[in-house]
């Protein structure tokens, strides 16, 4: 499923809504997701999950082709944990 696919849903469920319209709230929900995502804020979605921002530390890594020892720099990733209800489903 992709976002067509939702803004297509939300067109169907809701009748009285556009195909633009519906596209433009899909996008909109993304957007304010993706903001709290960069603040660093926790977004926890009831019956679904929560996704959060997790700072992964510098790291000693070995490039598999050469076997030289490299530093992997840290990073900010995105952590999705399911709720126990998608878990169960």
């Amino acid at each position: 499923m992709n976002r067509n696919d939702l803004a297509r849903a939300v067109y169907e469920v809701h009748g009285g809504l556009s195909q633009a319209e519906s596209q433009r709230i899909v996008d909109g929900i993304f957007e304010m997701i993706r903001e709290r995502l960069l603040r660093g804020e926790k977004v926890l979605l009831s019956g679904f999950g929560c996704f959060r921002v997790r700072t992964r530390r510098e790291r000693r890594g070995v490039n598999p082709q050469t076997g030289e020892s490299i530093v992997v720099p840290g990073r900010k990733a995105i952590i999705f944990k399911p709720s126990r209800y998608l878990k169960s489903v």
